[in-house]
């Protein structure tokens, strides 16, 4: 819920600051400065994510986007009617929430709204099992959107970075109790049991590659 949450928070402050139609330029300045520094973070968090890397740490690419979109929201709240592309740049980002809106009234836009929604406002719940100091097992969910978590192996990269590779197993389930023993420098033996949907038990015993040629 922090993302739902900061970006209200951001969204009523613009709309305050709007409203009482607040002068602060050095405070205007600073949220340029850092709105800029994340919008910087979010474009490498994107590319990192189309190569299968990320920042380290399981909610950070998104607390970049969040702080980017709640800085612009704000900035929208200190600026004035103008006509400049900084301008429009920041109503486009404040009108992005009413697009949604409107898209939930119309009846053929709703489930893509909602699926939308969904994606850039809920966030994932995740839990890490680790291997050793360089590599762990990541289980992802998200709400509605996913029935069951991904599960990911994480390979600690380059200082502040780490490489992701999903489904390197699809047991169909969420896990119970999970055993990794590291075979060597090369593989991770995976232990784990989980409750199935019709009330049975789920085993998976395999052994997977640590670096590369991951298979479910």
């Amino acid at each position: 819920m922090i993302t739902i949450t900061l970006l209200s928070l951001s969204y009523i402050a613009a709309i305050s600051f709007r409203i009482k139609d607040i002068k602060a330029p050095v405070a205007r300045l600073l949220t340029w400065n850092f709105h800029l520094i994340f919008l910087v973070l979010s474009v490498i968090s994107l590319l990192l994510s189309i190569n299968g890397y990320g920042f380290k740490g399981t909610q950070t690419e998104r607390m970049f986007l969040t702080l980017y979109a709640g800085s612009g929201f704000i900035l929208y709240g200190f600026s004035k009617p103008e006509i400049n592309a900084r301008y429009y740049y920041l109503a486009s980002l404040f009108a992005f929430p009413l697009v949604l809106v409107v898209g939930l009234l119309l009846p053929f836009l709703r489930t893509i709204t909602i699926l939308a929604s969904l994606t850039l406002f809920a966030d994932s719940e995740f839990e890490r099992y680790k291997i050793d100091d360089d590599f762990a097992m990541q289980t992802k969910s998200t709400g509605i959107l996913t029935r069951y978590p991904t599960y990911s192996m994480v390979e600690d990269k380059y200082w502040f970075f780490e490489k992701i590779t999903p489904d390197i197993i699809n047991p169909g389930a969420a896990p119970g109790t999970v055993k990794l023993s590291k075979l060597g420098n090369d593989s991770v033996h995976i232990q784990l049991t989980a409750g199935g949907t019709k009330g049975g038990t789920i085993r998976v015993d395999t052994i997977v590659p640590l670096k590369q040629g991951y298979v479910n």
